[in-house]
């Protein structure tokens, strides 16, 4: 009977220890996600706060005003007609590359380079070569599909020069939104043409 009693004690000890243990672990536990939450609450409050103040400094979000193109001159209308019988160039191929490689359907092989060396001896084969015949009259040069001849534009000053029947502008891409939408509404207002 003594012996089933120890036994019994050592036992009730044993089991009376692991539960401590496990007790002091959960408690451990709990003080650690404790520590993380009151962390992360702090950690979340900062990034609230910076985006409040984000907000504040926000800026406003201004709509793009478009370009109102009217019915063309009549003086570019005529040039675009004479624009038609501009001379097509021939392919100048360039002296890189194979033959049967380059092809006139890709424009990486329409670009002239200078022969050299090895490449010296070129026939009507390896495409032409650029010279002075192919090119266009000078009232047909530099002048856009449209029929007006391109100005570039920076500020609302370089409007006033711009001649409404035979130029279009074209707004420099360095141009802000605020500014782009001032030049657009003013070219409206005088009937400028916008390529851009």
């Amino acid at each position: 009977m003594a012996e089933t009693e120890t036994t019994k004690k050592k036992v009730a000890k044993k089991t009376t220890d692991a539960d401590a243990k496990v007790a002091s672990k959960t408690e451990v536990k709990k003080e650690e996600t404790t520590k993380k939450a009151t962390k992360e609450g702090k950690a979340d409050a900062k990034p609230v706060a910076k985006a409040e103040v984000k907000k504040e400094v926000k800026k406003k979000w201004i709509p793009k005003v478009k370009k109102e193109n009217k019915k063309k001159s009549t003086e570019a209308l005529d040039i675009q007609k004479t624009l038609k019988g501009k001379k097509k160039l021939p392919t100048f191929r360039g002296r890189f590359g194979k033959k049967n490689i380059r092809r006139k359907s890709k424009a990486k092989w329409q670009k002239w380079r200078k022969p050299r060396s090895i490449d010296l001896d070129r026939g009507l084969q390896h495409g032409f070569r650029p010279k002075i015949g192919y090119r266009n009259q000078a009232s047909l040069r530099d002048i856009h599909p449209s029929g007006y001849t391109e100005v570039m534009i920076k500020t609302l000053n370089d409007l006033e020069a711009v001649n409404v029947k035979t130029e279009a502008i074209r707004i420099s891409a360095t141009v802000g939104k605020r500014k782009r939408n001032d030049i657009v509404t003013k070219a409206n207002e005088k009937g400028i043409w916008i390529l851009n």
